[in-house]
């Protein structure tokens, strides 16, 4: 039994890997932007997000953000966009998101964030997740 077993599991991993391959030469890829703008003073903000999917595939775009403020306080907030506009080359998307919580608003200064991308075509979806800093000003 533990043959048979054994075997199963390669034959999965096997499948597994040639899989992964596959999706790895078409996969999307996106960039955590350096600048952001800040809105309606301190309101929210916006970044312009750099990614790459294959053409003709639709975009949504997920921003989660968060920036210490007064010392002791966490502005959060997070953001969506989306187009129909995969071009194949490097594309870009502007996403705006607004403070959320404690009604304490974003500063100038560095905030982190995490970008999701979700790419579709007819057939498949492909996921890309990047987190970083992004230096917000007026």
């Amino acid at each position: 039994m533990k043959t048979l077993s054994r075997t199963c599991s390669a034959a999965g991993f096997a499948a597994l890997l040639a899989f992964a391959g596959t999706a790895a030469a078409n996969a999307a890829t996106i960039t955590v932007p350096d600048t952001g703008t800040l809105l309606a003073d301190g309101a929210g903000a916006t970044v312009s997000v750099s990614y790459t999917c294959s053409s003709g595939s639709t975009v949504s775009i997920f921003l989660d953000a968060a920036q210490t403020v007064g010392g002791n306080r966490v502005a959060t907030g997070n953001g969506f966009s989306s187009t129909a506009d995969c071009t194949g080359g490097t594309d870009s998307l502007d996403v705006t998101f607004l403070a959320a919580g404690d009604f304490v608003a974003f500063e100038e200064g560095t905030a982190a964030i995490r970008v999701v991308l979700i790419s579709c075509d007819t057939q498949t979806c492909e996921q890309a997740i990047e987190a970083g800093e992004v230096d917000l000003t007026e």
